[in-house]
């Protein structure tokens, strides 16, 4: 990936010039600014449709994104990573908790841990983030993308077979051509993403009970 410094960007394509709040000038001794992506589930949990315990693994994010800097797509070849806006944990960890509370909240599963949890689980789900960034290729109408593999495991403590395998793609329009409009639209296609997820996840738990497995 190319890692060249925001303001230069900046100072050469118009198109995102407003990324930068204090303009080209900005100093590199100037703060970083740090920012969460957040995301609500909105609405009453499901019916438990068993006890069962799922665990939910620490997510993989491919190399490209796996920075704190957000990442911006500016043509079909360059991107560059943002030195004063970042994230304040790494993407890997942040999307797995968002991830967790989400299925915690949609009330599918009695328990949902993480990896370290000593409960044995009946269910595993595995992720890997392989898009997360900002698009401006198209410069009238920037969107932030999201895409996700996720690999849900069943069997004694999640060993055994796989229930579900899907890959979603999200991505949500940018309402301003800031870092925060950038963090905010990730946030929307985050919260895009794991409503799929947690339908289709549903579904196979609707599927197992129908045939009286766990």
């Amino acid at each position: 990936m190319t890692r060249i410094w925001l303001n230069s960007l900046l100072c050469s394509a118009m198109f995102v010039s407003t990324l930068m709040l204090s303009g080209c000038g900005q100093s590199a001794t100037a703060d970083r600014k740090y920012y969460l992506i957040d995301v609500v589930r909105a609405g009453k949990p499901t019916a438990v449709h068993n006890d069962a315990t799922l665990r939910v693994r620490r997510f993989n994010v491919d190399e490209a994104y796996a920075t704190k800097q957000l990442v911006y797509r500016l043509d079909e070849f360059q991107y560059e990573s943002d030195y004063y806006h970042q994230f304040l944990v790494l993407p890997g960890v942040m999307i797995t908790e968002e991830t967790r509370d989400w299925l915690a909240n949609s009330g599918l599963f009695g328990r949902v841990t993480a990896v370290g949890s000593r409960l044995e689980s009946t269910y595993l789900l595995e992720g890997n983030v392989i898009a997360l960034y900002a698009d401006f290729t198209q410069k009238s109408a920037p969107q932030a993308v999201m895409e996700i593999r996720f690999f849900l495991l069943v069997g004694p403590d999640a060993n055994e077979s796989v229930a579900l395998s899907e890959t979603y793609r999200a991505s949500s329009p940018l309402s301003d051509k800031t870092a925060e409009a950038v963090v905010e639209a990730l946030s929307k296609s985050l919260e895009n993403i794991l409503a799929r997820l947690e339908a289709d996840v549903e579904k196979v738990l609707a599927r197992r009970a129908d045939k009286g497995l766990p």
